[in-house]
């Protein structure tokens, strides 16, 4: 019989395992990543030139990513439920950036 899988280490990787499980579904999925996430990246830096065309940004990039949840998902979005989602999930980004980094720096096979 098949080991189950280890349960994540910290508290930081179960959260990065339930943000996945409820971003399954591609169009959801190209929906974060592929637009709103970029659009919420482009209206911070157009912040101090385009204040109106930033929030405008930074609130279409919500929107879709919120009708990726409704829409494709369906369930409720994680930031509803945990309003700190962006910057943890921002944090285990970098981190697995980071990471994959020194591993390929390195040449370990690592986590």
């Amino acid at each position: 019989m098949p080991e189950a899988p280890a349960a994540p280490a910290s508290k930081l990787d179960r959260f990065v395992v339930k943000y996945r499980e409820d971003h399954k579904h591609p169009v959801n999925h190209f929906l974060h990543l592929g637009v709103g996430w970029p659009m919420c990246a482009a209206a911070v830096i157009l912040l101090p030139f385009r204040p109106l065309w930033s929030l405008g940004l930074f609130l279409g990039g919500y929107a879709l990513m919120f009708a990726g949840h409704f829409l494709f998902e369906g369930n409720q979005p994680t930031i509803l439920k945990h309003p700190t989602t962006p910057f943890v999930i921002a944090w285990a980004v970098i981190r697995g950036i980071g990471s994959g980094l020194t591993r390929l720096v390195t040449g370990s096979k690592g986590r």
